[in-house]
């Protein structure tokens, strides 16, 4: 049920007439999601690579700012610059470390909630992961679940941290690069659990032992090499300075 900052994300109005009390659970449900999705913004603040959320509207709905190029898989589609790929990439790790920062794990990122804007800059939307309070407790759980493509293959059911959010920057990076998800051939709704096995198994789409430049930093991600998603960056500016 992600929301877009391309459009508004709504929610039908009480109709005038009797719904079935599943129905009207439902509604409720939803209301209460996006209004849990408007309080993990407001708490988390803004950053520049994060998708602008501006308020909750007397309807219901949540309006954020309008990313003009629409998700980062559409630009993928087309004819992406080397610059663009490095930049975007830059972006949305720095924006993982500003809500690892804040407690927050996004649970569920990849190329369809990272939003481009006409200028060509980056931001991560769709916060539906869980949060944290200082104490480690959870405030409020996750309502997303990881694509196995982006799953840490080794972290437990309801294991979701830093470490496991660390793993997803290199299949963006992948995809950004290569022009493909990893695994291509096996579907992330029917073949998860070969897709987690592959990853287990070490049998990536990058070869470890010869990964140099991206790939280096795309195999790190994967194998769990990076303890947060600061050295990510530093390794990704160590490369393109």
């Amino acid at each position: 049920m992600g929301t877009t900052p391309n459009k508004w994300s709504t929610v039908p109005e009480e109709p005038s007439y009797w719904q079935p009390p599943g129905v009207q659970r439902n509604v409720a449900y939803r209301l209460d999601a996006l209004q849990e999705e408007a309080d993990r913004y407001q708490h988390i603040g803004p950053h520049d690579n994060l998708v602008t959320f501006k308020e909750v509207t007397d309807e219901g709905f949540l309006l954020f700012e309008y990313c003009e190029r629409g998700t980062l898989r559409d630009v993928i589609g087309g004819a992406l610059a080397c610059d663009d790929k490095t930049k975007f990439g830059s972006q949305i790790t720095r924006c993982l470390i500003h809500l690892h920062n804040s407690n927050y794990i996004h649970c569920d990122l990849n190329v369809d909630n990272v939003f481009i804007t006409a200028a060509m800059d980056a931001k991560v939307g769709d916060l539906h992961g869980q949060l944290y309070r200082s104490d480690g407790t959870i405030e409020m759980p996750t309502m997303s679940e990881e694509n196995p493509k982006s799953r840490h293959p080794h972290a437990g059911e309801d294991e979701f941290s830093i470490n496991t959010d660390v793993l997803t920057p290199g299949t963006l990076l992948y995809h950004k690069w290569h022009g493909t998800p990893p695994f291509p051939e096996l579907n992330e709704y029917t073949q998860d659990e070969e897709i987690q096995t592959k990853y287990r198994e070490g049998n990536c789409p990058v070869d470890s032992s010869q990964a140099r430049g991206i790939d280096e930093v795309i195999s790190k991600c994967w194998r769990s090499k990076y303890k947060d998603a600061k050295e990510v960056l530093n390794d990704m500016t160590d490369l393109f300075s």
